[in-house]
C-alpha cells in the first residue's frame, strides 16, 4: 500500500480545531474507532480547563472500515462458502485426495458464480445510476477475479499432483485471458474473409503464444491460400506436433518431440515458407525462436500470459519442481523487456506460487480486500488435505496455529456484521475455547431486531453453554420492552435474565404505578409467575400482593385478610408501599360485619406505628414536609397525615367491635 491508496477523511469538529486539530481514538467492539477532540498536554504544560471549556459539546465520531461484503450480491458467496466450509470440517483430515479436490472445485465454482452475478448486477439500470455501488461492484469483480485465478493456479500446482503441468497451465492462462480467443471466434465465423483483416496475423501469433494450436489450425484451414504448398506444410507441422498423454513413456515422448522439432526447424531453414513470411514467423514461434518470442513479450500485458505457451514449445514435459526455475527465468526476461511496467499484486502472487514461495504468497493474500475470505478458506483446505505439511514444517510455520488465527479473525468479523453473525458462529466453533470466549463477548453486542431474532441468539448461546450471553440478551430485551411500555414483556425477559436488580426495578415500577393510579399493570404475567417469583423478594411481594388483590376483588375477604396480615409480617414490604398496603386494610376494618380479629387489628396498628410512622418522620426530616408527601402517594388519599388519621380511627373502631364480639362469644 502506498500513500496514494490510503483512505483519508476530515472531521469538521469545532472543539478539535480549537485544540490544534488533534484527535484521540479508542477501539470499540465491532471493528470501530471512537474519535473525539483531544488537547495534548506536555510535561511542561498544566492540565487545566481552557478558557472556552464547556462552550462546545464533546462529539464522538465512530469510524469503521468499509468492506466489499456490504454489497448484497456478495453475501450469497459468504453463506454458500460457509456450507462448503462445514462440509470440509466433517471430512476431517483422513478423506481421500479426490474429496479435497472436490471441495476446492466447489469453492472456485462459488466464486465463479458470484462473479457472474456481479457482472449481471453491474449492467443493471439501478447500479449504473448509483456511482458508489457501481464502483463497489467493480472493485469486487477485480478482487474475486484475482481470488479465483490464484486459487485455480494453486489447485493445479499443489493439489492435483500432476506429473506434468503444461497442459493445465495452458488451460489456466487461456481461461483468464479470453480476449485473444474471443477475437479468434470472430475469425472462425468470418471463414475465408478473416484473412483480409489487418490484425489477422497478429491474432494468429497471439493464439500460438498462448498455446491454442487447435484454434490456430482451424483459422489457417479457412485461409484463401490454404491449398498452397506453404500452408499445407504448415498444417502438417502443426498437426504432427507430439502432445504428451498421461501414462506415455517420457523417454519415448522426448524422442518423438525432438524429431518433430528438428524436422520443423529444417523446413523453416530450407525456406519452405519463404513465400509467406507471416506464416513463417508463426512457425518460428512454434519452434521457440527467441527473437520473435521477445517481440511477442513486448506486446503482452502480464508476465505470465505467454509462459505456458512458451513451455509447450520448448519444455512440454515441465514438471512442477522445474516450473520454479522456468518461471523465474521467464519473469526476469519479461522484466528486462518491459522495464516500464511494475508488477501488480496479482502478478506478484502468481510468481510466488510458481516459484513455490508459499510463505510470501500467504502473507500477500491477507492484503487482498476480501476480509481474509481467500486466505481463511485456502489455509483451512491446506490444513485438512495435508498436501503441504512437509513444506510448512520445513519453513517452521505452525499451520494449525495459522489456520486457527485466520478462522478466528474471519469468524469475529462475521460476528460483528449484523446480517452475517450466524455464519460467524460456525467459524468460531472451530476455535474451541477462544472461539467460545469471542462469542461470549460478541453475541450480546448484536443489535436485536425482534423477539424472534433474540430467541435465535439465545438458542445459539444455550447450545454452547454461554449462560452469561443468554442473560445479557434477556436484560437488553427487558430494557427495550420497558422503554416501549410493554411492561409484561419486560418483566418476563427480566425474570429470564435472573438479574435480581432488574427484576426488582420492574416490580418496583409496577407497585409504584399501582400506588399512584390504582391500575395493576400486566396482570396476566403476574398471575402466571408461579415459582419464578423467587428470583427477587420484591417480585415475591408483588405476586402475593396481586393474589390479595384478586381475593379482595372476588370478595373472599377472610382469605384476603389472612394474606394481607402475612404480607404485613413478611418484612419484604418496600418502604414506599406501606401507605397503600395499610390503606387496603381500611375497608376491611370499617366493615359493619367485622372481618379482622382484635389480635390482627393490634398487629396492623403496631405495623403502622413501628413501620410507617418512622419512615414518614425520617423522610420528613430529610426532604421536608411537602417533599415527603410526594414520596408517599396513594391514589386514595391526598396527604400523609390523612393516611395516619384514617388508619388509627379505623383500627380503633374495628378493635372495639372485635373485642365486643369476641368477649360475648359471637363469631365474626
Amino acid at each position: 500500500m502506498n500513500d496514494n491508496t490510503v483512505s483519508t477523511f476530515e472531521l469538521g469538529d469545532a472543539l478539535s480545531t480549537r485544540c490544534g486539530n488533534t484527535l484521540t481514538g479508542v477501539f470499540v467492539p465491532g471493528s470501530k474507532i471512537a474519535l473525539s477532540a483531544y488537547r495534548h498536554v506536555k510535561w511542561n504544560s498544566r492540565d487545566v480547563p481552557t478558557e472556552t471549556a464547556g462552550q462546545d459539546p464533546v462529539l464522538i465520531y465512530l469510524a469503521q472500515e468499509t468492506t466489499l461484503f456490504e454489497e448484497p450480491v456478495l453475501r450469497s458467496l459468504l453463506s454458500e462458502s460457509n456450507v462448503t466450509f462445514a462440509t470440509l470440517q466433517e471430512l476431517g483430515q483422513k478423506a481421500p485426495r479426490t474429496e479435497y479436490l472436490r471441495i476446492s472445485h466447489a469453492y472456485r465454482s462459488l466464486v465463479r458464480a458470484c462473479l457472474e452475478r456481479l457482472e449481471h448486477a453491474k449492467r443493471s439500470p439501478e447500479v449504473q445510476t448509483d456511482e458508489d455501488r457501481e464502483r463497489r461492484i467493480s472493485e469486487s469483480i477485480i478482487v474475486f477475479y484475482a481470488a479465483e485465478c490464484l486459487w485455480h493456479l494453486f489447485e493445479i500446482l499443489y493439489m492435483q499432483q500432476n506429473q506434468l503441468v503444461v497442459p493445465q497451465l495452458l488451460d489456466w492462462a487461456r481461461f483468464y485471458a479470453p480476449q485473444i480467443e474471443d477475437r479468434a471466434t470472430d475469425f472462425l465465423l468470418m471463414a475465408e474473409d478473416a484473412s483480409e483483416n489487418d490484425d489477422y496475423w497478429t491474432v494468429l501469433k497471439s493464439l500460438v503464444m498462448v498455446g491454442a494450436l487447435d484454434v490456430t489450425r482451424a483459422i489457417l484451414v479457412q485461409n484463401r491460400k490454404a491449398s498452397q504448398p506453404a500452408f499445407k506444410a504448415a498444417e502438417l507441422i502443426l498437426t504432427s506436433m507430439p502432445v504428451y498423454q498421461e501414462g506415455f513413456p517420457l523417454k519415448k515422448f522426448h524422442s518423438q518431440w525432438e524429431h518433430w522439432h528438428v524436422d520443423a526447424e529444417r523446413k523453416i531453414q530450407a525456406n519452405t515458407f519463404g513465400s509467406e513470411p507471416e506464416l513463417e514467423e508463426l512457425l518460428q514461434l512454434v519452434t521457440g525462436n527467441n527473437e520473435l518470442w521477445d517481440a511477442g513479450i513486448q506486446e503482452s500485458n502480464e508476465w505470465y500470459e505467454f509462459l505456458p505457451g512458451y513451455l509447450l514449445y520448448t519444455k512440454p514435459t515441465c514438471k512442477p519442481f522445474e516450473l520454479r526455475i522456468a518461471a523465474a527465468n521467464w519473469l526476469n526476461r519479461w522484466t528486462l523487456l518491459r522495464p516500464d511496467i511494475r508488477l501488480n499484486n496479482m502478478s506478484r502472487m502468481i510468481s510466488q506460487l510458481m516459484e513455490h514461495d508459499l510463505r510470501l504468497f500467504i502473507y500477500d493474500t491477507q492484503k487482498i480486500n476480501d476480509t481474509h475470505w481467500l486466505t481463511t478458506h485456502l489455509i483451512d483446505l491446506i490444513y485438512h488435505s495435508g498436501e503441504l505439511k512437509g513444506y510448512f514444517e520445513q519453513n517452521n510455520i505452525d499451520l494449525p496455529a495459522l489456520r486457527h488465527s485466520l478462522i478466528y479473525e474471519y469468524g469475529s468479523y462475521l460476528m460483528t456484521t449484523r446480517s452475517l453473525w450466524q455464519l460467524g458462529v460456525d467459524y468460531l466453533d472451530c476455535c474451541k475455547q477462544e472461539g467460545k470466549a469471542a462469542m461470549d463477548l460478541l453475541l450480546p453486542r448484536i443489535p436485536l431486531r425482534s423477539d424472534r431474532h433474540a430467541l435465535k441468539l439465545i438458542s445459539v448461546a444455550r447450545q454452547r453453554g454461554l449462560i452469561n450471553v443468554e442473560q445479557e440478551i434477556c436484560k437488553v430485551l427487558s430494557r427495550q420492552s420497558f422503554d416501549e411500555e410493554r411492561f409484561g414483556n419486560a418483566l418476563e425477559w427480566a425474570i429470564r435474565s435472573k438479574d435480581v436488580l432488574l427484576v426488582t426495578g420492574i416490580a418496583d415500577f409496577i407497585l409504584k404505578n399501582y400506588s399512584k393510579t390504582g391500575n395493576m399493570l400486566c396482570p396476566d404475567v403476574i398471575i402466571s409467575l408461579g415459582s419464578r417469583m423467587f428470583v427477587s423478594p420484591r417480585l415475591v411481594f408483588l405476586s402475593k400482593y396481586f393474589e390479595f388483590y384478586e381475593l379482595y376483588r372476588n370478595r373472599d375477604f377472610l382469605s384476603a385478610v389472612e394474606l394481607l396480615v402475612n404480607l404485613l409480617n413478611s418484612k419484604i414490604t418496600p418502604d414506599y408501599f406501606w401507605p397503600s398496603l395499610l390503606i387496603d386494610t381500611v375497608p376491611l376494618l370499617e366493615s359493619k360485619d367485622p372481618k379482622i380479629f382484635s389480635k390482627e387489628t393490634v398487629a396492623i396498628l403496631h405495623h403502622m406505628e413501628t413501620e410507617l410512622v418512622p419512615i414518614i418522620e425520617r423522610n420528613t426530616n430529610q426532604l421536608g414536609h411537602n417533599n415527603a408527601e410526594s414520596v408517599f402517594k396513594d391514589y386514595r388519599v391526598e396527604n400523609v397525615d390523612e393516611i395516619l388519621n384514617i388508619m388509627r380511627l379505623a383500627c380503633a373502631r374495628n378493635l372495639a367491635r372485635a373485642l365486643v364480639i369476641e368477649n360475648t362469644g359471637l363469631e365474626l
